[in-house]
């Protein structure tokens, strides 16, 4: 099989922007935000190798393809990145349909490696990939089927980290529900066991198949970080201008158009005291401290039941979203064993 590169790490730690620069490298095509392992799962389709699955599998795949490509009417967007014309969309999904019905029996990697390596091919770069943050948690299944895939982890500092999480959904007024998603110790636990999860990976697997990038250097010294995944990867990149790859939260100096936005001193003295070993691992220095107030517990307490209703709503409603909280669970456990 074809070795895929895949983007990992936690959401909202620029992965956006960031697959959206691999995605201009000359030789690899990488889908944002693809989900394709969530949705084997909601499915339970690693346990199942048929025409039904297949075809499931398949159609998700073009799905994300199509929803993944910039509209002809669209100047830019950071989201969209795939380079098809309607033409192309419309062959990917002839051969797709073709692909269903050829009486073959594939399960969910095959299917995934047939069906992107025809995509990438029709784009003219021999390479795939894709971005979908949250498979660091995935690493193991992925190197059983593709052993010689290459993960990198993006990773921001853990206080920028919580900051994006606790006012992304200021971003559109339809995000607004979500930010019951945050909270500074959820959230500096998943940081912590990424980070943990990325040195596993680089010595169960060796640093042939594993590498970390930090935003911070994506940002301030591209040019670097990109020949650091030349070297790693093989990708080949032309001059990269940040500002072509659209407007992103990350790029954006508009602050004012925005709530301001800051960590109280009580979630700051949470994330650093959940994070200090690995910010130490990683030579992030530390946000300083400051004075926690008496608001910033009621703050937090507000954080906790806003959360509390909004997982306790996910969990019951949605068996994707129990296993996924499950799967962070056994992992933050896992490692707290070692």
């Amino acid at each position: 099989m074809q070795s895929p590169i895949l983007l990992v790490g936690l959401p909202r730690s620029g992965s956006t922007l960031v697959s959206r620069i691999l995605n201009e490298s000359l030789n690899c095509f990488i889908i944002n935000d693809f989900y394709y392992l969530q949705y084997v799962e909601s499915i339970g389709g690693y346990a199942q190798s048929n025409a039904q699955t297949k075809a499931l599998l398949a159609d998700f795949i073009v799905t994300q393809i199509r929803n993944r490509t910039r509209p002809a009417d669209l100047e830019d967007d950071i989201i969209f990145g795939l380079p098809f014309s309607e033409s192309q969309l419309n062959e990917i999904k002839a051969f797709v349909d073709t692909y269903k019905e050829d009486g073959e029996v594939k399960n969910w990697a095959q299917v995934l490696q047939d069906i992107m390596q025809f995509a990438a091919e029709l784009s003219g770069k021999p390479i795939w990939g894709y971005n979908t943050p949250q498979d660091y948690l995935n690493t193991g299944r992925i190197h059983e089927h593709f052993p010689e895939a290459k993960f990198i982890f993006l990773l921001r500092s853990p206080s920028a980290t919580l900051l994006s999480y606790k006012y992304y959904w200021t971003t559109l007024p339809k995000f607004k529900r979500d930010r019951g998603r945050y909270h500074p110790v959820i959230q500096s636990l998943a940081w912590k066991t990424c980070v943990k999860t990325y040195f596993d990976v680089r010595e169960d697997y060796g640093q042939e198949h594993c590498m970390l990038i930090k935003f911070e250097e994506v940002l301030h010294n591209t040019d670097n970080v990109l020949d650091e995944i030349h070297q790693f990867s093989g990708m080949e990149f032309p001059k990269i201008d940040l500002e072509s790859c659209s407007n992103n939260s990350s790029l954006t100096q508009k602050s004012g158009e925005r709530q301001p936005k800051e960590l109280t001193g009580l979630e700051i003295k949470i994330c650093n005291r959940l994070t200090q070993e690995e910010q130490q691992r990683l030579n992030y220095e530390q946000t300083s401290d400051k004075g926690i107030a008496i608001a910033d517990f009621a703050k937090l307490l507000t954080t906790t039941a806003r959360n509390s209703v909004y997982y306790s709503s996910q969990i019951v409603f949605s068996r994707n979203v129990r296993k996924r909280v499950l799967k962070f669970v056994n992992q933050v456990t896992l490692q707290a064993g070692k």
